[in-house]
């Protein structure tokens, strides 16, 4: 136990009074100002030492607690003390560990920085190896060519087989000569390089050699030569795009050769078509079948019948013709078929049928030749469908030729308008398909056969209209109203070129119809004013003039047409000079009073006398001339259309001139009263009733 310990208060006066003892606390403890206890002393005024004495005997006490627990607890304090003590000395072999263990994990550390240091080193060298490999597996496959495929190259069959070793072994030429000078250091470059190249030779000689054999065989005319391109060239075509790409005079050869033997092929086949075409002909016209055909020029030397055409029924008329624009899927002459059953045709079914085997085997021919002669790698100086245009050109210059030789030997004879009209329309359906087929190659041929067609009908349609001028008029002498053949013929060309204009528009087709519709009409005014008797020649015009709206409004033409427009105007006009002239005949007393009359600048000048006389007369004869008129007109024309119509017309300027001659009668005799006419004439009214009779006697 500690010995006690005894408070000496030195220096401190315990004996001052209390304000002193007040005022050492308030100079010494200024903070105690704010304990609550302090502040309780102060102000009661406790005695000090008391208090003092009192706070060392509660210390003293507690010291004596406290000291008297600690003796209580002096085994446990010690036992604590073992533990601690035990303690430090496990704390200390686990800081000996602790600090082995950090040694050892600055070890690991620097470990896994030169295992992370070598990994890294390792990845980059991995990569460098990959793309190393990669390149060099490239320059590999680009260069090295199998045992296998240098074998079937040199010994093997030109077969399938052959052709997948050439594509492979093109394909190792075609990189090494992209890369030689990029790789050209290298030892393989230089080693492979003149292999190939003598692989390449001998592929070359075996696909030249194979190809031309192939070709050869197209001479005979037996061979379908369509169907060995699509069954053996086209299937192996790479070999003349590997002779284009890689041995160029070869593939010269090859192109040379085929162009001689296809042309050749061609020529003999459209020779032969068009030598049995010729034998088909069914000739339609000649020199003498024009619109202004005297028929005096019928009759030969001794009187007969001369045979103008040998098949007249189509010279003007087009009739069924037609047909052959109309085909949704025409097909070629079969010679042999036609042959057989002695079918002769018209000049415009040979000509589409020769042309329709010119487009379909040129079509076909052209397409090839995109396919086969021209490679879509080669370096060329020219353009693939420009080389295509050269190739097809020198193959089927002669078939052309020949073409345009069948067509200028028929032009030069034929008088036909409508058959070279005829091909005109068929060439330009031609010209439509070769556009849809996209074959250009036979565009010069196109131009060269439309300017052969074009002024030979040109020439033809100028030979009609000079026919027509040459025309003489007749003597002056009875005419006979029938229409002339003329005027049938002219009606039905003018019909059949409407026909095969309609759609086009074509401007030299409509300008060379309305020079001939002028010469027709000045042919029939001629005709007319030559004649004696003007009432026979109204009657001769209007019967032309309607059997050509007849024709025309029996193929399907309307006013719409200026050519019915036209001749509609023309008979309008003639009708109503007849009906003139038909009163004239019937009532020209009435007629030319009636005018004379009506000039009287004074009502009162006209004659009552006259009035009467007019009156008289016209309520005499009336009802006979007015059947006189209806059995003329009934005897002059025998169209009912037109008979009524112009019947209406006479009749209508009867009622005209009556219903005048009535007002001037009413208005003369009503100035004079008192005073009655002589004679009353009829009514109107009677007039009309009696007219109305006629009115369906035709």
């Amino acid at each position: 136990m500690p010995n006690d310990v005894d408070i000496v208060f030195e220096g401190f006066d315990t004996t001052d009074d209390l304000d002193d003892g007040i005022g050492i606390s308030e100079q010494f403890l200024p903070d105690e100002q704010n304990d609550e206890l302090v502040r309780h002393v102060l102000t009661k005024g406790v005695d000090l030492q008391e208090y003092s004495q009192q706070i060392e005997h509660e210390l003293q006490a507690m010291e004596d607690e406290q000291l008297s627990s600690y003796e209580q607890n002096e085994g446990a304090l010690l036992e604590l003390d073992s533990e601690i003590r035990s303690c430090d000395e496990v704390l200390g072999h686990m800081e000996k560990l602790l600090a082995n263990f950090k040694t050892s994990l600055g070890a690991i550390n620097t470990d896994i920085q030169a295992l992370q240091s070598d990994s890294l080193s390792m990845s980059q060298r991995l990569k460098n190896r990959v793309v190393a490999e990669k390149q060099l597996d490239k320059i590999i496959q680009g260069v090295v060519v199998e045992p296998e495929a240098v074998r079937t190259i040199c010994d093997g069959e030109v077969n399938e087989k052959y052709l997948e070793c050439l594509i492979e072994v093109n394909k190792k030429i075609a990189y090494m000569r992209v890369h030689n000078k990029q790789h050209h250091e290298l030892k393989v470059f230089q080693e492979v390089m003149p292999e190939l190249d003598r692989l390449r030779l001998k592929a070359s000689a075996r696909v030249r050699q194979f190809l031309l054999d192939k070709i050869n065989d197209l001479r005979s005319l037996n061979t379908n030569a369509h169907v060995l391109q699509s069954s053996v060239f086209l299937k192996y075509r790479f070999f003349n795009h590997f002779l284009i790409e890689r041995h160029p005079e070869a593939a010269v050869e090859v192109r040379d050769t085929y162009i001689h033997i296809m042309r050749h092929y061609y020529l003999d086949h459209f020779e032969t078509y068009q030598r049995g075409l010729t034998k088909l002909e069914r000739t339609i016209a000649d020199r003498a079948d024009v619109v202004g055909m005297e028929e005096s020029s019928k009759l030969s030397l001794f009187g007969t019948a001369k045979p103008i055409a040998r098949d007249r029924a189509n010279v003007f008329n087009l009739g069924s013709r037609a047909e052959v624009l109309d085909a949704e899927d025409p097909r070629a002459i079969v010679l042999s078929v036609a042959s057989e059953a002695s079918d002769k045709r018209p000049f415009e079914e040979l000509f589409r049928s020769y042309n329709l085997a010119l487009a379909d085997n040129a079509s076909a021919e052209y397409e090839f030749i995109m396919q086969f002669f021209v490679s879509p790698k080669a370096r060329q100086k020219i353009t693939g469908s420009d080389m295509a245009r050269m190739v097809f050109g020198h193959i089927f210059e002669p078939s052309i030729r020949i073409g345009e030789a069948f067509l200028k030997t028929y032009l030069e004879s034929t008088h036909d308008a409508l058959g070279v009209l005829l091909c005109i329309r068929i060439m330009t359906q031609l010209t439509g398909e070769l556009q849809r087929r996209q074959v250009p190659a036979l565009d010069s041929y196109v131009n060269s056969t439309n300017m052969l067609l074009w002024p030979r009908f040109q020439a033809i349609l100028d030979s009609h209209i000079e026919s027509v001028k040459r025309l003489s008029s007749g003597r002056k002498s009875k005419i006979d109203t029938q229409p002339p053949a003329t005027v049938r013929r002219y009606a039905e060309l003018a019909a059949s070129l409407l026909r095969l204009n309609s759609g086009y528009n074509t401007h030299v087709v409509a300008l060379s119809l309305a020079r001939l519709r002028a010469e027709v009409q000045a042919y029939l005014t001629r005709r007319a004013d030559a004649s004696a008797d003007q009432h026979a020649a109204l009657v001769f015009l209007i019967n032309s003039d309607d059997l050509l709206l007849t024709v025309l409004a029996e193929n399907g033409f309307t006013e719409r047409e200026e050519e019915v427009s036209s001749w509609k105007q023309v008979l309008a006009a003639t009708v109503l000079e007849f009906a003139e002239s038909e009163l004239e005949r019937h009532f020209g007393y009435l007629k030319l009073f009636v005018v004379d009359a009506e000039q009287q600048s004074d009502i009162g000048q006209i004659s009552p006398d006259g009035l009467s006389h007019v009156a008289s007369t016209f309520n005499a004869e009336w009802r006979a001339q007015i059947s006189a008129i209806n059995s003329s007109i009934i005897q002059s024309f025998s169209n009912f259309r037109t008979g009524t119509e112009i019947l209406h017309a006479v009749l209508g300027q009867l009622i005209i001139y009556y219903t005048r001659f009535h007002s001037l009668f009413d208005k003369r005799f009503a100035r004079r009263a008192g005073a009655t006419a002589v004679c009353q004439p009829v009514g109107v009214q009677n007039v009309m009733v009696e007219i109305k009779k006629y009115r369906n006697n035709f």
